[in-house]
C-alpha cells in the first residue's frame, strides 16, 4: 500500500535566472522583434537573416547561436505571437459581455491591424506552401485555431448550439484576418471599420454574447 506520509523536508526554490540566462532571453525577444517588423514591413519572402541582423543590431553569431535558420526565427516568433492573441479576454468577471460588434471591431484594432497581427498572417500564409515551416507549425497554429474557438464559447453562444458558434466566429477570424489584404484597397480607416461593423450587423442575429459573461477573470 502506498504511503500517506507526507514529506515535511525543505521545499527547493528554483534558482533565479543568471545573467547569462538574462542576456540571452532579452537578446531572443530583440531578435524575434526584428523578425516582426521585417515581416509587417517586408513580407515574408524579403525577411532575410541579414536583414533580421541589421535591424535587431546584433552579431551574425550570436543571431545563429539562437537560431541556427530563418525556419528556426519564424517558428520561435510564431509561438510568442500567438499567446496574446488568446490572453486578452481575461476580464473581470462582472464585465458587460461585448456584442459582436464591439468584438469584432476590437479584435480588428488590437490584434489584427498591428504590426504583430499583421507579421502572424505573413507566418500563416507562407505555411501554406513552405513545406518544412508548415510541418513543424502546424500543429501549433490548429491547437491554436482551437483554443481561440474555445475563448469564443465563453464569450458567445449560437441558437444552434456550440458547434455553430464555432463555425461562425471562425467565419468572422477569417473575415477580420481577410480584411490585411482588403484594406489596401479602402479608402480610409474609417471605410475598413464600417466593413467590420456592416459585417457584425449580418452575424449578430446567429451569435449573441453569453450571459451571465462567462470569460476568465484573469
Amino acid at each position: 500500500m502506498a504511503s500517506d506520509t507526507i514529506q515535511t523536508g525543505p521545499v527547493e526554490t528554483p534558482s533565479p535566472p543568471s545573467a547569462r540566462d538574462r542576456q540571452a532571453a532579452a537578446a531572443k525577444s530583440r531578435i524575434c522583434a526584428a523578425v516582426i517588423a521585417c515581416l509587417d514591413e517586408l513580407g515574408y519572402a524579403e525577411t532575410s537573416i541579414n536583414r533580421i541582423q541589421e535591424r535587431a543590431k546584433v552579431s551574425r553569431g550570436a543571431l545563429t547561436h539562437h537560431f541556427p535558420s530563418k525556419e528556426d526565427l519564424i517558428v520561435e516568433t510564431a509561438a510568442r505571437l500567438l499567446h496574446p492573441a488568446l490572453h486578452p479576454k481575461q476580464r473581470p468577471a462582472d464585465a458587460r459581455p461585448r456584442t459582436i460588434e464591439e468584438e469584432l471591431v476590437w479584435t480588428w484594432a488590437r490584434l489584427v491591424d498591428t504590426s504583430e497581427g499583421r507579421a502572424l498572417f505573413e507566418i500563416l500564409a507562407a505555411a501554406r506552401t513552405d513545406a518544412a515551416l508548415k510541418v513543424r507549425i502546424s500543429g501549433r497554429f490548429k491547437a491554436w485555431n482551437d483554443d481561440l474557438n474555445d475563448v469564443a464559447l465563453k464569450l458567445f453562444e449560437a441558437p444552434a448550439g456550440d458547434a455553430d458558434a464555432r463555425a461562425l466566429w471562425t467565419i468572422c477570424r477569417v473575415f477580420v484576418r481577410g480584411l490585411t489584404v482588403q484594406k489596401q484597397f479602402e479608402k480610409t480607416e474609417e471605410d475598413v471599420e464600417e466593413l467590420v461593423r456592416r459585417f457584425a450587423h449580418l452575424i449578430a442575429p446567429h451569435l449573441s454574447p453569453r450571459e451571465p459573461f462567462k470569460g476568465d477573470t484573469g
